[in-house]
């Protein structure tokens, strides 16, 4: 087992790995920047590397200052984490490089499944089914054809895209030639790739998704499913374990179908493979090769640490875990807090934090490296908390959830806790009947009277309450004071 493990990465999910790193006897040391260099996890951590710099492309994602500090320091491996470099086969091949494991999936996996032209044909080859699509670069007029023989709406995507970015909806052939040129210009801006395919919409669609570990070429386990239907702009604001939408007979077709592909692969650590689901069907859609933003919930009905599974295979240490001993109880939901304003087009909230309480209690996990006085900067991921609530069965789930929410008290900025709370509180989501595009229609109902209190409200939430301050009481809910609560 290594003995000291770099964290390369910032904020919760660095956090997150420091924490079992420390639990298992091993020395944490996590990267930071000028802006992380007193930060939570700075703080936790054994050891620091300082990257000298403010902006992500100086810091989280120059991956000479990272190797050079890694070496340094002397570290047996190094953990990515989610975003900045977890799916950068360039990155993980210069780890390896300087004798250094690198805890994900191999660099020649994270180059196949990060190309989605690629992937989806890893998927054909092991008979998954995939959304009818194109498979391979064409000229504007193959694109045409193909997109007329697979019929509108669709949806244009970047080959080397992800995390819900590099993604265009056509409605008719009119739009497809300049939805195309605009697609390739900002897939060439943001992936230096200008690769592009294209996929049949499919209408009122589920987004689930299974997660897998590989422990060796043929070994490969699941740890149930996903259900990430809810998303705002194809990035995930509520997820939830198991899924519930789907029988379970379905569940299993699909944890087959995932472990058949990245078999394909010989995949190994872990990693999520995703699936489109209608009424009918299921069609995959692509593989993150790396741990998930979501995975608590998995944590939380399976009993698993999905990160120590991770360090344990990527050290090669022997893994007595089977199938069968993988069993899923309760449901387990997350709901991931933005500093964003979501009564203002969700725009940014940077500033101070003034105050933050986290809720504690059974069942009630929170995953969050901010505290009182940190500045909440534009140039990071604006995620700020994870909340994750667990119960026996969903309807508890869903009002634990609720009741975390009212106590999670936050002051000096905006946040998307009125947004949420009010979501788990619509029909929709209690009975099931969302999709991935359910937001879009969502936006455009709420009434002016709804609009009103929550801005009245967020002014009291970004000064802070009075009434919180003399009360010291356990909830902290401006917004039912305000008249937001719509129960």
């Amino acid at each position: 087992m290594y003995s000291s493990v770099l964290v390369a990465n910032r904020g919760e999910i660095a956090l997150r790995v420091i924490s079992t790193l420390q639990d298992h006897g091993i020395e944490a040391v996590v990267t930071a920047s000028d802006l992380d260099i007193n930060s939570l996890p700075a703080r936790r951590a054994d050891k620091v590397l300082h990257l000298k710099g403010v902006t992500a492309q100086d810091t989280y994602l120059n991956i000479e200052k990272i190797i050079n500090g890694a070496k340094d320091i002397g570290v047996n491996a190094l953990h990515p984490g989610y975003g900045f470099l977890a799916e950068n086969p360039i990155f993980a091949k210069e780890v390896i490089k300087n004798q250094i494991d690198f805890i994900g999936p191999t660099p020649d996996q994270m180059l196949t499944f990060g190309d989605k032209i690629q992937a989806r044909k890893v998927a054909i080859n092991s008979d998954t089914p995939i959304v009818p699509g194109s498979d391979e670069k064409l000229d504007d007029d193959e694109f045409a054809a193909i997109a007329k023989e697979i019929g509108f709406p669709l949806l244009i995507k970047a080959s080397a895209g992800g995390g819900g970015r590099g993604i265009r909806f056509v409605q008719n052939i009119k739009q497809l030639k300049t939805e195309l040129a605009m697609a390739k210009s900002e897939a060439k801006l943001a992936f230096n790739d200008d690769r592009v395919y294209l996929e049949k919409f499919i209408a009122n669609g589920r987004h689930i998704e299974v997660q897998i570990l590989g422990i060796d070429s043929d070994k490969i386990l699941h740890f149930g499913e996903r259900d990430c239907s809810m998303q705002r702009k194809n990035q995930k604001i509520i997820e939830e374990s198991p899924a519930p939408s789907i029988s379970r007979k379905r569940a299993k077709k699909m944890h087959d179908d995932a472990i058949n592909l990245v078999k394909e692969m010989k995949y190994l650590n872990a990693g999520t493979v995703e699936f489109l689901v209608d009424k009918t069907d299921h069609y995959f859609l692509e593989v993150n090769a790396r741990i998930q933003v979501e995975h608590p919930v998995t944590e939380f009905v399976t009993g698993e640490d999905l990160i120590w599974r991770q360090i344990q295979v990527a050290s090669g240490e022997p893994l007595d875990l089977n199938q069968k001993d993988i069993k899923t109880r309760g449901h387990s939901i997350e709901a991931r807090v933005y500093a964003e304003n979501p009564y203002e087009n969700f725009s940014p909230s940077t500033g101070k934090i003034n105050r933050i309480r986290h809720p504690v209690g059974p069942g009630i996990r929170i995953d969050s490296a901010v505290e009182d006085g940190d500045v909440i900067s534009p140039y990071y991921d604006p995620m700020i908390s994870k909340l994750i609530v667990y119960s026996p069965n969903r309807k508890a789930a869903i009002r634990k959830l609720i009741s975390t929410l009212d106590n999670y008290l936050i002051t000096g900025i905006h946040t998307t806790v009125p947004y949420i709370r009010n979501l788990l509180l619509e029909k929709e989501f209690t009975n099931l009947e969302y999709h991935t595009r359910y937001l879009d229609e969502y936006e455009q109902k709420i009434p002016e009277q709804v609009l009103k209190f929550a801005r009245v409200a967020a002014i009291s939430i970004l000064k802070g309450s009075k009434n919180i301050a003399k009360q010291n009481q356990p909830t902290f809910s401006n917004w039912r004071r305000s008249g937001f609560d719509s129960r």
